[in-house]
């Protein structure tokens, strides 16, 4: 059995279709979807400009109707940073009124990053099952033990292990069954930006504000700094996850909050849960959202060997991609590298003479010469 957690786009006919998906597809099963308030003073793992609008009485709805469709819901409070609310009395009471309110709507599982967060909800009143975030990053079974003794239900390893079988196996032994990977990973392996960009997200509350763009412009620079870095995001292909269901793994996770509302989230669970898709491997791991012009023709077919010296070789990726040119032939047969060269030297200039924190650092660093002159 695979099970599969998918993020929400709060339509009932959405869930109409994972109600579908459930009776048709035996051996998987969409068991929950997961999303939070689009305004709160609390935040979470995505900017509030990045994810659908819902109020407290709509969500509420929908969590109702979900239910009924044995589908959860999974409030995910994974901030990184609460402004410490959580260490005052006003803060910790404001936090335990707001897990009363969530625990009457129905949810009984929730995401959290913040160890902190975790020991106020399990000593609260209510029977609240939690998932650790990927955020908080368990790479290894020392990690996810310490998760366990914390109480926590569920764990989403970081995506930098979903390559590394031998730590896999290790966290899934000492664990337990409900290891949870995320799927479609779009984020560079390595990326030096990674749990900062965790932690400016989770002040980026508000939907009134746009999000800052400072990590996300320096990530798609990243992956575009050579084709090769288009392997070296740990994704997991539909017809790959074969070899972690070999290992006992059975939860699986679709990230895309920020791609619910103009992508095709029904079709990317529908292709993983019959662990087929031919066409661009990028579109998929989008949940199909246009997210910029930049478009690489990755095709997913031709990637069909590319994880068996992973899965065969424990330790076959020793993280030094200066060396090793694995990603960097393998990709050779699976785009075109003279386009997507030329694709992917665009989009530098592109984000290079766009981003914002560039150019307002060198307008005040000018303003400070001429005063200074």
């Amino acid at each position: 059995m695979k099970y599969f957690s998918v993020p929400s786009d709060f339509k009932k006919e959405t869930i109409d279709k994972y109600d579908a998906f459930n009776e048709k597809f035996i051996g998987n099963r969409i068991i929950e979807t997961y999303g939070q308030l689009s305004h709160s003073d609390l935040g979470s793992g995505r900017a509030g400009d990045h994810i659908p609008i819902v109020s407290k009485k709509n969500m509420a709805k929908y969590i109702d109707y979900s239910l009924k469709k044995k589908i959860k819901f999974n409030y995910t409070l994974n901030s990184t940073c609460l402004s410490n609310q959580e260490f005052s009395n006003r803060g910790a009471l404001h936090l335990l009124k707001f897990i009363e309110e969530l625990y009457e709507m129905g949810i009984d599982t929730m995401t959290v990053a913040l160890p902190s967060l975790m020991e106020l909800v399990k000593t609260s009143k209510y029977p609240i099952k939690i998932k650790a975030s990927t955020v908080c990053h368990i790479t290894n079974a020392d990690k996810a033990l310490s998760y366990k003794k914390l109480g926590v239900d569920r764990i989403v390893v970081d995506e930098s292990a979903n390559r590394d079988f031998g730590a896999l196996k290790s966290i899934r032994n000492t664990f337990g069954d409900k290891v949870e990977l995320i799927v479609n990973v779009i984020c560079y392996k390595n990326c030096i930006y990674r749990m900062f960009h965790h932690n400016q997200m989770s002040h980026d509350i508000s939907s009134n504000e746009k999000s800052v763009t400072y990590y996300s412009h320096r990530c798609m620079m990243k992956r575009c700094e050579k084709p090769s870095n288009l392997l070296r995001m740990n994704f997991i292909r539909p017809e790959d996850l074969q070899h972690y269901v070999g290992i006992g793994i059975r939860y699986f996770k679709l990230q895309g909050r920020q791609a619910v509302q103009n992508g095709d989230i029904v079709e990317s669970v529908k292709r993983y849960i019959l662990e087929d898709y031919k066409g661009n491997l990028l579109d998929l791991l989008n949940c199909f959202s246009q997210t910029n012009a930049f478009n690489v023709y990755l095709d997913n077919k031709k990637l069909k060997d590319f994880l068996l010296p992973f899965v065969k070789k424990i330790g076959f990726c020793t993280n030094d991609c200066n060396t090793c040119k694995y990603c960097e032939d393998f990709i050779k047969q699976c785009v075109d590298i003279d386009d997507t060269k030329r694709i992917h030297e665009a989009a530098q200039i592109f984000y290079e003479n766009f981003d914002q924190y560039t150019a307002n650092i060198k307008k005040l660093s000018k303003e400070i010469g001429d005063k200074s002159g």
